[in-house]
This record gives C-alpha cells, structure tokens and sequence, in this order.
C-alpha cells in the first residue's frame, strides 16, 4: 500500500534527475561574475599598454620636434611643447615633460670614463630639471656621442590611474629618448629676459 503511494513521488524525482533541458540560468549566474571580471581585467590591462604605447610616440614626436629647431627655444616654445605632449596623450591625465641638453666634455669615446654635462634643462611645473650629477649617475643610459656634439635628451611623464582596481596599481609612465640636433650650432635656451643658456657654458 505505501509502496503504491510513494511510487508517483520516486518516478517524478527520479525524471527530474534524468531531465537534460530547461534553462541555463543557475549556469549563467554562476559563470557571469567571472566573464565580467576577466572582460573588464582585459580591458585595464590593455588600455595601460595602450597608453604607455602613446607616451612613448609621443616623447618621440616631441623630441622629432625639438631636433628641427634652428632659433634654439624659448618658456613659450617650451610651455606649447608641454601643451602638445598633453594633447597627443588625450590630456585625461597629468604629465610633465623635461626638456635637457648634454655635451661630452672628457674621454667620449669611452663609456666608462666620459664626463657628460648638462647643458641647460627646462621641466614642466611640479617637476625637477635634470642636473649634471643626475647625468652622470644616469651614464649608461646615454649613447656614445662625440667631443663637441649635443644630444637632446626628451623625457615624459604620465600619472597614470587604472580606471578598475584589477591588481594594476597607479603609476607613472617615463620614457626617454635621445636624439641629436639635425642643424649645426648649439641648441640655446633664451629667457624671458633675452639671456642665453647654451653648451658654451660650459
């Protein structure tokens, strides 16, 4: 008798456990999360590459720029390049841009000995110019360069801020490049009041 009573409730339980359709919907609230984690991890990662991929054409632009000028550069001169690093990276975050020129003065050809000097440095707000003993402790990052050449030396810098916390923490992206004059003549610096920073200082 009780066999009778129980069996419907064993045959129904025992379909719903063969049963292969319905919805996917405990499915999808289970793997969305993580769908939604991997896709906006993804999307961090890549916009920082991105971004660092834009600072470094842009430092090189920059320094393109610099290398074509034959009047030397003036704080005007220098705050538009400023304006145009920030344009070129969308201006969504803040950056610097220091500007140096360097000479050899002593035993160029050797890397080990020679003596680099700054020429004169120029630095957006906020940050610092570059000296001569920064120069020198930043040595082997510089090219070999002749006796009686300059190099300009262009140097960027980006705050940059994930817009997820995904394990990115926010920092800053530098890149340097060096590159030399194409015109002759020394690559002056003249100040708002007409005097002349150029490598004859030394």
């Amino acid at each position: 008798m009780s066999d009778r009573i129980f069996r419907p409730a064993r045959l129904a339980l025992r379909q719903f456990r063969d049963r292969t359709d319905g919805s996917l919907s405990v499915e999808a609230a289970i793997i969305m999360p993580l769908l939604c984690a991997v896709y906006v991890g993804s999307f961090v990662w890549f916009d920082a590459f991105r971004m660092q991929n834009v600072n470094l054409k842009a430092t090189y632009t920059i320094a393109d720029m610099i290398s074509r000028e034959t009047d030397g550069v003036d704080p005007d001169y220098f705050d538009g390049m400023d304006d145009i690093y920030a344009y070129l990276t969308y201006g969504n975050y803040e950056t610097h841009l220091r500007l140096t020129i360097i000479e050899c003065t002593e035993e160029c050809e050797d890397d080990s000995a020679r003596v680099l000097e700054v020429c004169w440095s120029k630095a957006s707000e906020g940050r610092d110019i570059l000296t001569t003993e920064d120069l020198q402790a930043r040595a082997n990052e510089v090219p070999i360069f002749p006796l009686g050449d300059e190099l300009i030396v262009a140097e960027t810098f980006m705050a940059y801020s994930p817009a997820f916390d995904v394990g990115l923490d926010p920092q800053v992206f530098e890149n340097t490049v060096f590159t030399a004059p194409r015109m002759s003549g020394q690559m002056k610096f003249t100040k708002s009041n007409d005097s002349v920073e150029h490598c004859y200082n030394n």
